[in-house]
């Protein structure tokens, strides 16, 4: 009966291994969308971080979020937080963001990138 079922389980595999290697992914390069940002103090343990992101590619993406980081003197990770693009960034166009951030205050400098997003595709 066991051996029965295991060899049920082995063909219930083997008969989805065809769908799952017919899947394929094409990763996105992040390369054509750039960050511009500046930092600013709020209140005492808050920083706004503020910008654009500017695509510069021939096709609007979506679903646009950016990372924060904030670095102290000796280089290590005090601050981290994460924003949306609201919206659609048209192709060789911009988009605000916003993030706020818990602060210790001793941030020296920050790195704001790109951490995900999805180009638009048009139908056919």
């Amino acid at each position: 009966m066991i051996v029965r079922l295991g060899l049920a389980a082995v063909a219930i595999i083997a008969a989805l291994c065809p769908l799952a290697l017919a899947q394929t992914y094409t990763p996105q390069s992040a390369s054509r969308l750039t960050v511009s940002f500046t930092t600013e103090r709020v209140g005492s343990g808050r920083v706004l971080v503020y910008g654009e992101v500017r695509n510069g590619a021939n096709a609007a993406c979506e679903r646009v979020v950016v990372s924060v980081e904030g670095f102290d003197e000796n280089g290590r990770v005090v601050s981290r937080g994460r924003g949306y693009v609201y919206g659609v960034v048209q192709a060789r166009g911009s988009a605000p963001f916003e993030v706020r951030l818990s602060s210790p205050g001793t941030e020296r400098r920050y790195k704001v990138e790109v951490e995900s997003f999805q180009f638009l595709t048009t139908g056919n």
